[in-house]
């Protein structure tokens, strides 16, 4: 039996805009961090009751807005800052407060949250479970804002394919209309491939990664100049109308933050001076960025294939979609292997001096 907890239409205030080194979306931790957190306070309440856990969750996007300005007309969009707290206009030193910048947004999104065990609940108990979840989410921040509101909290089940059909369209009508994130890894896996056997015919610089992921991520255009006759070279007088370069995939794909990657070894809780927290052991990543793609949740053949888990392997902490690994029979996704493979393992030390 296969069941889902849908968080229909949940508001967020003052979210954080920035992930990694992209800004507009928050970044696939944070909706599983959200979900994470509701599962132990669930699991605190019921004390064992119910014999499940949340292991991942789907995202929906209904509407967002990112707080920025444009200074003026063609220049980059900035974020909206204040001083914190804006009540102190000066701190005891006699300063004023510091600007710490940071980057906020309101959303509006749609979380499917898988459970990996059915709850065998009466409609009684069902009721009071959605609302219990309720009332747990109003006391959480989801990727670092406020709930306002929640349209509705709903646990749905499904056992056979009849019912996962029925089920699909409930969770349709619930998180429409939106756009669910895909997870789009295998696009950079094969445009990189591609970049590297064309370097490799032209006789080129190998190309990185990373100009495999500017290419998903970065507007371009590409001049052609307007030769005037006779004219076989252009030169600094000559015309060119710029055109714009589509990007290697079609879709929607946009830049994300999927996840960390250590660049030093496990320090002992303590070892490490001004952390947060004394006593749990301590070790230095990096973001992890990917693609991903927005697709229109009306289209949606199978929710649990949209379905983001953590996955955790040696050095990677990674947000990926796809069935779990043991509906998989042991196959793992493109993403880590290709990074396994194409990034090279850097020790703290090495990553300082690399700064």
């Amino acid at each position: 039996m296969s069941q889902y907890l849908v968080l229909s239409h949940i508001e967020v205030q003052n979210a954080n805009s920035i992930a990694g080194f992209t800004w507009g979306f928050p970044a696939i931790t944070g909706f599983l961090g959200f979900t994470h957190a509701l599962n132990r306070k669930l699991s605190k309440q019921f004390d064992g009751e119910f014999d499940t856990e949340f292991t991942g969750c789907a995202i929906i996007s209904h509407s967002y807005k990112n707080k920025v300005y444009q200074p003026k007309k063609f220049a980059d969009f900035e974020f909206i800052q204040s001083r914190n707290p804006p009540v102190l206009e000066k701190n005891k030193n006699g300063k004023k407060v510091p600007v710490i910048e940071e980057g906020k947004m309101n959303l509006t999104v749609s979380l499917v949250i898988e459970l990996n065990k059915a709850l065998l609940l009466s409609n009684e108990q069902i009721n009071q479970f959605e609302k219990t979840v309720l009332n747990h989410c109003y006391q959480l921040r989801l990727v670092g804002g406020a709930i306002l509101n929640i349209k509705k909290a709903k646990l749905l089940s499904a056992n056979t394919t009849e019912q996962h059909s029925g089920m699909l369209k409930k969770i349709k009508r619930l998180t429409m209309p939106g756009f669910v994130l895909l997870d789009r890894s295998d696009y950079l896996k094969e445009h990189f491939q591609e970049l590297l056997e064309k370097s490799a015919q032209e006789e080129q610089d190998k190309p990185t990664l990373f100009d495999a992921w500017l290419d998903f991520c970065a507007l371009k255009s590409k001049a052609i100049p307007k030769l005037a006759e006779g004219q076989v070279e252009p030169d600094s007088a000559t015309d060119a109308d710029w055109l714009y370069q589509a990007k290697p995939k079609s879709g929607y794909l946009v830049p994300l933050m999927t996840g960390y990657k250590a660049i030093s070894q496990v320090f002992d809780s303590g070892e490490v001076t001004n952390t947060r927290d004394k006593e749990t052991p301590v070790c230095f990543v990096e973001a992890i960025h990917s693609v991903g793609e927005w697709k229109g949740i009306h289209s949606l053949e199978s929710i649990e294939s949209v379905i983001w888990r953590y996955n955790h392997d040696g050095q990677w902490y990674l947000c990926k979609q796809g069935l779990p690994a043991e509906k998989t029979s042991g196959k793992q996704s493109d993403l880590t292997t290709s990074n396994e493979q194409l990034l090279q393992t850097l020790n703290f030390n090495d990553a300082l001096n690399n700064w």
